[in-house]
């Protein structure tokens, strides 16, 4: 039987820190991934690669307490930002990775925003630039610290269940057998993005679809709910209007995407066809749109805002992809989007028509003529220069340069954000926040934010902070 000092179940951006921690700190570590060397698609490397950091840890903290709304001890959410002062120091002498500030906190009217910037690895260039690295090269710059180090990382192994003895965690089980832990196990394997019985049973509406990891199917929920763990915020998420479409293999199955929507020239509208909200939000890539689409309908029974339906016209599709090729599935090579989108069209994922109404129509929109009437409603508001629904005046564009287009629009994004409890120090609590002996989480599985994404990067910044935090907690309990 294996006996380490320290098992992490997971190999992204948590559970890298949490190996490389442990073992410079001089334990002997292994870390269990279910995927498979060639097929490892981890959401730190799907991210765009941007890390959150923090100038001040006080006002940090304070900024990030007022993201969660209350949903996260001020405890946590200090011990985040405590680390978030150095974490760009650490990613530079344990990758060699250099970074330039690119960004601010995503809400600055909150308190302490202006302690946090958002940082992209090399020289500073436009954040939606698909030339840069992104996560892809960030993660492989991590995972060379892993494995210089001589860390054993075990492909294609699952861990199935955790190892509890006398109320201990003293190992997982594995298909090729169990492996102990000395000093207990860290869970850093994700959410259940890909979890539909999970997803429907906790998030605030569904469906819901992400283009994250394939790979986070709610396993560490699962086994920290077995070790008796309790859990947190189970019902936020990062969130964003995404891309849900069919594959057309012989086993069937979904992609999706992140999208863009910009350059200006477009609507989103409701299932009746209407404008519901600013679409300038989801144009940026901000994380508060999809809040505007959980609207139920509690007189039809149904979600009134899902699907969502983006429509635009020629300008939009010769512009470029709808989706971004440095983000989620096209940077793993899950999928190749066309430069101009005539395949997805081709694959009938972007409907297409003479006018609004016939895009509608193919799309199978409920109205499409209240939808024509919606498209002519905004091209006179474009004219006025004035949006009844606040957006800017430079970004109403109209559209009048046929064909139509459009495409239905889910909320969804990078990741689920509960998951097991855990306390400051990285251990996992149990549902009288006691904690469980032997057990630690860090990354996506239950991180510590709530209502508000509180920045671009602020995923990998706490998938850094709290695997150092988990590693250095096990090693000294």
């Amino acid at each position: 039987m294996d006996e380490v000092d320290l098992v992490v179940v997971g190999f992204g951006g948590a559970g890298a820190a949490a190996a490389i921690t442990a073992h410079d700190a001089g334990a002997r570590v292994v870390v269990c991934e279910k995927q498979a060397a060639g097929a490892h698609t981890p959401s730190t490397r799907m991210s765009g690669g941007l890390v959150m950091a923090v100038d001040d840890a006080g006002k940090g903290a304070a900024y990030l307490d007022a993201c969660a709304g209350g949903m996260v001890p001020a405890d946590v959410t200090a011990a985040w930002a405590t680390s978030a002062t150095d974490v760009l120091d650490w990613l530079r002498t344990t990758a060699g990775l250099t970074f330039s500030r690119i960004n601010t906190a995503e809400h600055p009217d909150l308190p302490g925003a202006d302690a946090v910037g958002v940082h992209q690895p090399g020289d500073a260039a436009f954040r939606l630039d698909p030339t840069a690295g992104g996560g892809d090269a960030l993660f492989a710059a991590v995972a060379a610290a892993v494995h210089e180090r001589g860390v054993d990382v075990r492909w294609a192994t699952p861990a199935r269940r955790l190892i509890v003895e006398e109320g201990r965690v003293v190992g997982v089980a594995t298909d090729t057998g169990p492996l102990r832990a000395r000093h207990g196990v860290v869970l850093s394997c994700g959410g259940y993005e890909f979890d539909e019985d999970l997803k429907r049973d906790n998030l605030r509406a569904h469906p819901v679809h992400f283009y994250g990891n394939p790979g986070n199917t709610g396993d560490g929920v699962r086994m920290a709910q077995a070790a008796g763990a309790g859990l947190w915020h189970m019902n936020t998420m990062i969130g964003r209007a995404i891309g849900h479409f069919p594959l057309e293999s012989a086993e069937g199955g979904w992609l999706n995407f992140i999208i863009d929507i910009d350059p200006p020239g477009h609507v989103i509208v409701d299932r009746r066809g209407e404008r519901y909200a600013n679409e300038t939000m989801q144009a940026q890539l901000l994380h508060g749109f999809y809040y505007e689409m959980l609207r139920y309908d509690y007189d039809r029974a149904a979600y009134s805002r899902i699907p969502s339906w983006w429509v635009f016209d020629e300008r939009r599709r010769t512009a470029g992809p709808l989706t971004l090729a440095h983000i989620g599935a096209v940077k793993v090579g899950l999928y190749d989007w066309s430069p101009d989108n005539s395949a997805e069209i081709e694959r009938g994922w972007i409907a297409r028509g003479d006018t609004p109404a016939q895009a509608a129509a193919a799309a199978g929109m409920e109205d499409p003529e209240a939808l024509a009437r919606t498209v002519a409603e905004y091209n006179a508001a474009c004219a006025a220069g004035v949006d009844p629904l606040g957006r800017a005046a430079d970004t109403l564009v109209p559209l009048d340069s046929p064909p139509y287009y459009c495409v239905p629009l889910y909320p969804g994004g990078s990741n689920t954000c509960g998951g097991p409890r855990r306390d400051a120090a990285g251990r996992v609590l149990d549902p009288y926040d006691v904690p469980i002996p032997g057990l630690y989480a860090a990354g996506e599985l239950g991180q510590p934010v709530g209502m508000l994404y509180p920045a671009d990067g602020a995923n990998l910044s706490e998938a850094f902070c709290f695997g150092r935090i988990a590693a250095s907690t096990a090693l000294a309990d």
